[in-house]
């Protein structure tokens, strides 16, 4: 009999170790999918930063000042958005990590 709960407990082991290695699979490629979005978008707030620093200094007046303001907020959001980017890579990277060693367990 224990050489039957033997294989039972083998089997299931394996079951679980492929259920965690495809998990932690599938979380690297959300990993991989972000990194590539959030270089398009950090792309797009170098043109935005860029842009700005070529004609913004030109501006005078009210219209500056309504820019500037937005630009602050724009730049704020960025900074957040940066942070929540480093939160997000960090928890995947941890999960990740956390599902390879129960695979090889």
């Amino acid at each position: 009999m224990d050489a039957i709960d033997d294989l039972f407990d083998d089997i299931e082991r394996r079951r679980k170790s492929k259920e965690y290695s495809r998990d932690a699979d599938q979380l690297e490629s959300y990993l991989h999918e972000v990194q590539r979005i959030m270089e398009f978008l950090e792309e797009g707030i170098y043109l935005f930063q860029n842009s700005h620093q070529q004609y913004a200094s030109d501006w005078s007046g009210r219209s500056k000042s309504s820019y500037e303001n937005i630009y602050n907020d724009i730049t704020q959001s960025t900074f957040h958005l940066y942070d929540v980017r480093d939160e997000l890579f960090q928890t995947l990277r941890l999960e990740i990590s956390r599902l390879r060693e129960l695979a090889s367990a």
